[in-house]
């Protein structure tokens, strides 16, 4: 709740990144379903179409409101991290949220930057999925799908499967 209470004008210097994500929300609606995956071929950088597709999503759900899109981003955002101490270790998840949360301050920070806090969220869980899964299949598309959440994964992506196979 106190992410989303943040006042996030422009004015104000804080979240010029939630400003950008907020106000593609609140217009995502002049964008067509089949334009958000004609941007991403013309342009990668920015258009990655799992992210906007879940903002196209996130209007309709919401009715085009900004404060509970905002809302509910900073929420799947800690269900994420709940998630991911979930798979870490199911015993002592909670003590792996509350390390992650305020032991690691750069994460509290990062937490405006919608995409890519979302993009790491997903590829960490992809990863302990393939540890604790015996199918292997759907963590790697969990993996790889992070690109199409933001584009920077993919170089995550490469040193990962490179420090993986040796």
């Amino acid at each position: 709740l106190l992410y989303t209470l943040k006042d996030y004008n422009l004015v104000s210097g804080i979240g010029l990144d939630v400003n950008y994500y907020i106000e593609s929300f609140l217009i995502i609606n002049d964008l067509s379903w089949s334009e958000i995956f004609y941007r991403f071929i013309n342009l990668p950088n920015g258009n990655e179409p799992l992210y906007w597709l879940y903002i196209k999503i996130a209007h309709l759900l919401f009715f085009g409101d900004g404060l509970f899109f905002t809302l509910f981003n900073h929420f799947l955002t800690f269900v994420l991290v709940a998630y991911l101490g979930k798979i870490i270790d199911t015993n002592k998840f909670v003590i792996i949220i509350v390390c992650i949360l305020l032991l690691q301050y750069t994460f509290l920070s990062a937490v405006p930057l919608f995409r890519q806090t979302i993009a790491f969220l997903l590829f960490f869980i992809g990863i302990f999925l393939v540890d604790a899964k015996e199918r292997k299949c759907l963590p790697r598309i969990i993996i790889y799908s992070t690109v199409l959440v933001h584009i920077s994964m993919v170089i995550i992506i490469v040193f990962y499967e490179f420090f993986d196979y040796f």
